[in-house]
């Protein structure tokens, strides 16, 4: 019998640490996370999480989520002060320490760099891994490249584009949320491949091109791709985001695309065998079928 763990997910109360929150406990492991709200406590005890209210800038009021815990899920807020992000990642990776947790999966949400970028989504990145590494906690590193639930952002597709600043040549390997959570889950489940840094990426390497195809095929109209300029990006998704979040994330796509890293993203071929025995991938094709089942799309009728 598979021994059942007790695992702190942060982030439980949103999509990615919400996928894996709900895999956890539909296998019987015991899942705690932490809220900023007793209201929100309550809704995740209802689906079987034992929540904690905290703040993860108030180092005391992590400590209680991790008692009895063995194992953590880390995913960071979206959030680009370089400060902030620095104090959240000292608070969770020196709980984990205090707690003598197994292991500590972190997800990265995105491409990350050695490089000194100046960029603060990737620098970030770079300051969260340098720690965890340092820490002596045992850990596995997830790094997907884009997540396919990003075409749902309102605007990116319409009735005849597919808009996003990415390049049109660029081949890149998309994932699915639910693909990713499959993938944390399984790493959380064999921590004989800590220390490790697991590219997590979709079965397709799809040119901007391909996906506006893919899109075409399934919405049953012709759908063409645009290459968004960052500046649009931003301006689009201040009124959503914010300001301060909006231009964090658009920086990131501008360094990428003017450094050509675009290249550099994980390929499907990266995804170890191991991994890909866990999760065989979800073809665009599918999940574009999968969210106009959802209601996200609506194709044309015949």
């Amino acid at each position: 019998m598979e021994t059942k763990d007790s695992i702190l997910v942060y982030g439980a109360g949103g999509v990615q640490g919400g996928a894996v929150a709900s895999k956890l406990v539909e296998e019987g492991h015991t899942v705690h996370t932490i809220v900023r709200s007793s209201d929100k406590a309550a809704q995740l005890q209802e689906q079987g999480i034992t929540a904690f209210v905290g703040d993860l800038s108030d180092a005391a009021s992590l400590i209680p989520a991790h008692q009895g815990v063995n194992k953590v899920f880390l995913v960071m807020p979206v959030d680009y002060d370089l400060e902030r992000n620095q104090q959240f990642i000292r608070n969770t990776v020196d709980a984990a320490k205090e707690a003598n947790v197994k292991l500590l999966v972190f997800n990265t949400s995105g491409f990350f760099t050695d490089e000194v970028t100046g960029v603060a989504a990737y620098d970030i990145k770079k300051e969260a891994i340098a720690y965890l590494k340092q820490s002596g906690v045992p850990f596995i590193i997830l790094q997907p490249t884009f997540y396919m639930e990003n075409f749902l952002i309102p605007g990116v597709v319409d009735n005849q584009t597919l808009a996003y600043p990415v390049p049109a040549d660029s081949p890149i390997a998309w994932i699915s949320m639910e693909d990713a959570a499959t993938y944390s889950v399984h790493a959380l489940k064999h921590p004989e491949l800590a220390g490790q840094a697991l590219p997590i990426v979709g079965p397709e390497a799809l040119s901007g091109n391909q996906l506006a195809e893919r899109f075409s095929v399934v919405l049953n109209r012709k759908i063409q791709f645009y290459s968004l300029p960052v500046e649009v990006f931003n301006e689009a998704l201040s009124p959503m985001l914010g300001k301060e979040t909006a231009e964090g994330l658009a920086d990131s796509y501008k360094w990428l695309g003017l450094s050509n890293h675009f290249l550099l993203l994980p390929k499907p071929e990266q995804v170890s065998d191991e991994l890909r025995s866990a999760a065989p991938g979800t073809p665009l094709t599918e999940w574009v079928k999968q969210a106009v089942q959802n209601g996200f799309f609506a194709p044309v009728s015949n």
